[in-house]
């Protein structure tokens, strides 16, 4: 699926059925663990690997992300490559990803096997990596028959590419590789940094991100069982490399499944917590701010999410599980995207108390009425409103009631009415006792912030209120039941429960 109005509106789901040209029907075979990177001008690449072949992978090109028949599915043929004097062939690749810079260079890195056909040698598991210098029209392939990083678990590869090339690899339970090109000097081979899990600390998830000769290794560390997000920074193209820890992503709570980018000279950083994604930003990698959730609540999260490039925008899509059912979530989080979002605001002037006429107790005032309306650009989905009372000399608020409102169009505007209590005689009795000394009702609309709106100030009224604004026939009874709760005792609130049931029956009577 695609979108080309910052996830606001997605096209139908568009199935690949496969290559023509070689044969191959993805209707009767396995594509998995597709990587997707989008270039300058929108240009996108995609790669995955496929059950129907063992000597290459597909890669899905997108000249325009909005014209499907534009598309170009290719098959990048790997089972007969010369290099030097012999002839390989690359075999069971997985676990492939894709980076595209700013000039259209392509990076393409992944685990596989390397058969040296002439004298039938293996190397198993090793790293298998692809640079393009003209947008993926021809690659330089780069791999090791000597090298010790074989057959050691590699997976969850992660690569960069900008001033310089960068490949990370988690080796399964024991750390974290990455081999890096610095210049993108791929004529000499690699270098190498990896740090191994130790007894107390495990590293895993490991996101690389480069800019200008910095790099960062964004990653899980697991210490007792907890996982924190830390990371591993060079700013000098990988000849020195620091610890580091992200304190706002560091508590009792697991953080996991890191990914940064950088956007509007800030660092961007969304993690997974508590099956949720939370985002922070920061200008020197030290100081963070507090994260925000973004995802919506109920919601259980994928172990697989990342950052969508949009020119100077970001986005970050993730999988949740929706009524049984998974479903694809995108969080866009720059100013310009908000421009297309919702407004709901609660509109001035329209807040009052009022009644339903009740024949029991008339003129007592349980229904808060109020407009609320959609001032932008984009529809509200589904969202909740709160209503929470304040006290006098108290600074903690109560809740009283709630509402759902089940979505709100652009420019819609409508009244709400939200019952504080019930007025049979039980609701009655301990709402008078409730609402003593209440000074305010505040209105709180999408209090989680599940949506993500234009104005987020706007969310919140409060209205000045007292007891006599609610029970207009019963203020007398403030002071009373005050004083005989001055003491806050069980038996003393059953006491006032009865004598308040005596005034209202007999007010009935």
């Amino acid at each position: 699926r695609y979108s080309l109005d910052y996830g606001k509106r997605w096209s139908d789901i568009l199935v690949l059925r496969g290559s023509k040209e070689l044969g191959y029907d993805f209707s009767v075979s396995n594509q998995s663990k597709p990587s997707l990177s989008i270039g300058s001008q929108g240009y996108a690449v995609a790669v995955f690997c496929s059950q129907d072949v063992s000597s290459g992978f597909y890669m899905l090109e997108f000249q325009d992300m909005g014209d499907p028949s534009m598309w170009t599915l290719s098959y990048v043929d790997l089972s007969s490559v010369q290099k030097g004097s012999f002839r390989y062939r690359i075999e069971n690749i997985h676990d492939m990803s894709i980076d595209i810079s700013r000039n259209n260079e392509v990076l393409i890195a992944g685990v596989g096997d390397v058969v040296n056909i002439s004298s039938n040698h293996i190397t198993h598991d090793t790293p298998i990596i692809l640079f393009s210098n003209n947008g993926g029209k021809d690659f330089e392939l780069i791999f090791s028959e000597d090298t010790p990083y074989q057959n050691i678990g590699l997976e969850k590869t992660s690569v960069s590419i900008d001033r310089d090339a960068y490949v990370c690899y988690e080796i399964r339970g024991n750390g974290i590789l990455c081999l890096y090109f610095p210049d993108k000097n791929f004529m000499d081979g690699w270098e190498d940094f990896s740090v191994e899990s130790t007894d107390l600390t495990v590293y895993k998830n490991p996101h690389v991100y480069t800019w200008n000769d910095h790099a960062i290794i964004i990653l899980e560390s697991i210490t007792k069982d907890n996982s924190d997000i830390g990371f591993f920074l060079t700013t000098d193209s990988g000849s020195s490399w620091a610890p580091g820890v992200v304190d706002v992503a560091s508590s009792d709570y697991d953080e996991r499944m890191p990914a940064l980018c950088i956007r509007d000279k800030k660092f961007v950083l969304s993690f997974e917590r508590g099956y949720s994604v939370y985002v922070t930003e920061s200008t020197d990698l030290e100081t963070w701010t507090e994260p925000k959730k973004v995802n919506s609540a109920g919601g259980d999260i994928y172990p697989y999410y990342g950052f969508s490039d949009f020119g100077n925008d970001y986005g970050i899509v993730w999988g949740e599980i929706e009524e049984g059912r998974p479903v694809i979530r995108f969080y866009g989080g720059s100013a310009d995207i908000r421009k297309g979002l919702p407004d709901i605001l609660i509109v001035e002037n329209s807040v009052n108390l009022c009644n339903n006429n009740s024949l029991i107790l008339k003129k007592t005032n349980n229904i808060l009425s109020f407009e609320i309306e959609n001032a932008g650009s984009a529809d509200a989905g589904d969202f909740i409103i709160e209503i929470y009372m304040k006290r006098k000399n108290e600074n903690e608020s109560t809740p009283v009631a709630f509402k759902e409102i089940y979505g709100l169009k652009s420019g819609e505007r409508m009244r709400v009415n939200i019952t504080l209590f019930d007025t049979k005689l039980k609701d009655m009795v301990k709402a008078l006792i409730f609402f003593v000394r209440v000074d305010s009702l505040i209105i709180k609309m999408d209090p989680p912030d599940e949506v993500h709106e234009d104005n987020e100030s706007n969310n919140e009224l409060e209205l000045k209120v007292n007891y006599s604004s609610i029970f207009p026939r019963f203020s007398w009874l403030e002071n009373t039941i005050n004083n005989l709760l001055n003491g806050n005792k069980e038996e003393e609130y059953q006491n006032v429960e009865q004598l308040i049931t005596q005034v209202l029956s007999e007010y009935l009577s």
